[in-house]
């Protein structure tokens, strides 16, 4: 089973690219890229257990997946501290895709506590979304 570690940018304070631990390949974040296809694959197969990131880069919600890491938020509040705009930013992205069934949450079982564990505030702010079945 495939590894990942999240890789920032020495220059820049984002993420930007996908180290596989095993092999040692730098994959970019590009839909197009086959190697990114596969990450995205491996995730639904095998979870968020396989990446592995220490800094969340700054802190916006990306296509590397980092904000579905079991330790997203303390990622953010160790770099952020009291930054409740780059948390409800995150809280926001997690709630946004488990009420539309997107990944990392298609399942209900995933979905459920994120959208439990979501503030009103939010909740309030995307009452457009239809409810979850």
């Amino acid at each position: 089973m495939a590894k990942y570690k999240l890789v920032k940018s020495l220059y820049e304070d984002r993420i930007i690219c996908i180290n596989d631990t095993e092999t040692g390949d730098l994959i970019p974040i590009d839909s197009s890229n086959t190697e990114y296809q596969q990450y995205l694959e491996n995730l639904k197969t095998h979870g968020m257990s396989i990446v592995s990131c220490d800094d969340c880069g700054d802190g916006a919600p990306n296509d590397s997946m980092w904000q579905y890491l079991d330790n997203a938020e303390q990622l953010v509040i160790d770099k952020y501290g009291s930054d409740q705009d780059k948390l409800t930013a995150l809280r926001e992205d997690r709630y946004v895709k488990a009420m539309t069934a997107k990944f990392p949450y298609e399942s209900m079982t995933d979905a459920a506590p994120i959208i439990d564990a979501t503030p009103q505030e939010i909740k309030d702010k995307n009452r457009h979304l239809p409810m979850r079945r």
